[in-house]
């Protein structure tokens, strides 16, 4: 976030048009409440009950430019004290600040903030408008979608495009009467633009409550310049040294941490085939960033599901983690503690050398289990059914047979004929039936479990991330 600073916020003060309140005298107000908060002073006293909302939209500005005015620490985080709840706030957002609003019939949407940028999975940049919406008459709306927005440039007439069909608000927390929403734009904006006029505006309000769904006439338009240089943000990266038990672990590394006004990217190198204790890593089931305490969800993209795909996912593939920091209402990271969280790996396992010894088999089913290494619990039911042996394996939780078990008959190999293979995974319970066509009587027979994928929670992790 850029700063504001205090001739500016002087400036934006007088040039409201409310009637003729002391400026000046409000600003020594916002300085003595500076001097007392960077003293260490605290209020004593009990806290005061919230104003209303119906306070005139120039009250409200004021309120937000004293509260900008205590801008304190770098990397966009601005600390500052609210005098409606007598405490100290703190808001992180990337680009320009804007603090623009529109009201009809009691409905009033605010443009926060704005940014131009490019997202990491996208080539051209995009506008992102940070809005807010509030229910001043607290009506018990649950539900708030505009039927129309548009973006226009004042300067050409034109309409950027709009990326995304529905303008959705959503909560801000537990509170329904105060929602919000990040809209994308299409925009040719960069370094080297110069500063655009645009009008936003948004057209009849669609709500809801728990018993009506109605619709609020009107236009909500509002007027604003995008800044260029302080709306587009560049990129950074930061490193991740932690890595020794991730690469013991998969056989991975991960490259910086590329960091944009949208999103987070992590570049994965599969620098080895195996991990340490030879197995075939796929990916972790579970990936998420902690930004403080906000847990923020990401994705694995392009997400390997069995061996085969490994190849397609070699040291040269675009191999990578995602965290959309919109969708959790998170804008900036820097000055913040980050953690990579890893959990539940998937991993491939084959032990071409253990075979479980299993009596002749007839037409009464017999029972077996073998324990593997990786304390997976091999669970068999075998039958003769004519000249053909079959074996059916149990498979529960996340553990799933790949390629088929194997059958040997007094040191000979037989294969299993895949077209009359068949399975049943329903996640928590399930089975697959291999059988072995053609299989002579013998003395000596024995099992293999072939390949298998598990769910591995033994590799979690948690990898620091810092500058």
């Amino acid at each position: 976030m850029s700063r504001i600073t205090e001739q500016q916020v002087q400036r934006r003060m007088r040039e409201l048009s409310d009637g003729s309140p002391d400026y000046d005298e409000m600003w020594s107000r916002i300085q003595l409440e500076v001097k007392r908060r960077r003293s260490g002073w605290s209020e004593q006293s009990n806290t005061p009950p919230k104003e209303k909302r119906g306070i005139s939209r120039a009250r409200r500005w004021v309120m937000a430019a004293s509260a900008a005015a205590i801008l304190a620490t770098a990397g966009g985080a601005a600390v500052y004290f609210n005098p409606l709840t007598q405490q100290e706030d703190i808001a992180i957002e990337m680009g320009q600040q804007v603090g623009v609003s529109a009201e009809v019939d009691g409905i009033e949407v605010t443009l926060n903030s704005l940014v131009v940028g490019r997202k990491p999975s996208e080539q051209d940049n995009q506008l992102a408008l940070h809005l807010s919406l509030a229910d001043l008459q607290n009506r018990g709306f649950t539900t708030f979608e505009f039927e129309q927005m548009t973006l226009t440039d004042l300067d050409s007439g034109e309409s950027l495009p709009m990326l995304g069909e529905r303008s959705l608000f959503q909560p801000d927390g537990e509170d329904l009467t105060n929602q919000t929403l990040t809209q994308y734009f299409e925009s040719n904006l960069s370094a080297d633009s110069q500063n655009k006029k645009y009008r936003l505006t948004l057209k009849n309000l669609t709500y809801s409550t728990i018993r009506i769904v109605d619709t609020i006439p009107g236009d909500w338009n509002i007027d604003f310049t995008v800044e260029n240089g302080e709306a587009v943000t560049f990129g950074y990266t930061l490193p991740i040294e932690e890595q020794a038990a991730l690469e013991e672990r998969t056989g991975m590394r991960l490259e910086a941490a590329e960091i944009g006004p949208f999103e987070l990217r992590i570049p994965l190198i599969r620098a080895q085939k195996n991990a340490a204790d030879g197995s075939e890593f796929l990916y972790y089931e579970e990936v998420s960033l902690r930004v403080d305490e906000k847990e923020v969800k990401g994705r694995w993209d392009p997400r390997p599901m069995n061996a085969n795909m490994l190849a397609d996912t070699g040291p040269n593939a675009q191999e990578a983690l995602y965290f959309n920091f919109v969708d959790y209402a998170v804008d900036d990271v820097r000055d913040r503690s980050l953690t990579l969280q890893l959990r539940n790996a998937a991993v491939v396992n084959e032990y071409a050398d253990i075979w479980t010894p299993i009596a002749p088999p007839t037409d009464q089913a017999q029972r077996l289990q073998q324990t593997m290494p990786d304390q997976s619990i091999m669970d068999y039911k075998v039958t003769r059914e004519g000249n053909d042996v079959h074996v059916q394996t149990l498979t529960k939780n996340k553990f799933q047979m790949m390629s088929g078990t194997k059958l040997k008959v007094d040191g000979k190999t037989y294969p299993s004929d895949p077209k009359q293979a068949s399975n049943k995974y329903t996640g928590d319970f399930g089975y697959q039936i291999d059988v072995f066509p053609n299989v002579p009587e013998g003395s000596e027979f024995s099992i293999n479990a072939g390949t298998y994928r598990i769910q591995d929670s033994s590799r979690d992790l948690d990898i620091p991330i810092s500058d």
